[in-house]
């Protein structure tokens, strides 16, 4: 399956959701997105390299203690967060993807997307940074829908994959 028949799969998942004007259950009405945890091996390379490529900055880090003196942060990037966990030594991930479709052929974590103004900025502006591109700056239909994506993908320093996403555009 090629990628565009697999970004038109995830796309067509999506519209098959409830309609955002049909009110929430009352228990998650309020709720809002917080962040996500990634674990990596390399803690301090990884608190590096999300500041430096990315433009994260570290809110807060500690230790916990029931944990071995496992170290956590979150890190922030405008309304994002994310919160870094220093994994176990020796502990064992996902190899990493070596295609794009190997990358969406897996499941679990897949990647973390964000939304930018110029697919083709960002890349270039982490490809002089030393990040080189995982999947070049494409845009693809959304097949079935009225929509159209373009979006590019990179890896960060322990191979997670990372997109970056422009706002859907309507077709038509």
């Amino acid at each position: 399956m090629d990628r565009r028949h697999l970004l038109s799969a995830a796309a067509f998942a999506a519209i098959a959701l409830p309609a955002a004007s049909e009110a929430a259950p009352a228990a998650t009405a309020g709720m809002r997105f917080d962040h996500v945890s990634l674990n990596v091996r390399d803690f301090e390379a990884a608190l590096a390299w999300y500041g430096a490529k990315l433009g994260f900055r570290t809110e807060v880090a500690w230790r916990v203690a029931a944990l071995n003196g496992k170290r956590l942060a979150y890190l922030r990037l405008n309304d994002t967060m994310l919160e870094l966990v220093e994994a176990d030594a020796g502990g064992i991930g996902l190899p990493e993807a070596m295609t794009f479709p190997e990358h969406f052929g897996r499941t679990g974590y897949g990647h973390l997307c964000f939304r930018v103004d110029d697919v083709e900025a960002v890349l270039a502006g982490l490809a002089a940074e030393g990040v080189p591109t995982f999947v070049r700056a494409e845009t693809y239909d959304l097949d079935g829908t009225p929509f159209r994506r373009r979006v590019g993908f990179v890896k960060d320093m322990e191979g997670n994959v990372l997109e970056f996403g422009e706002p859907l555009q309507r077709v038509g």
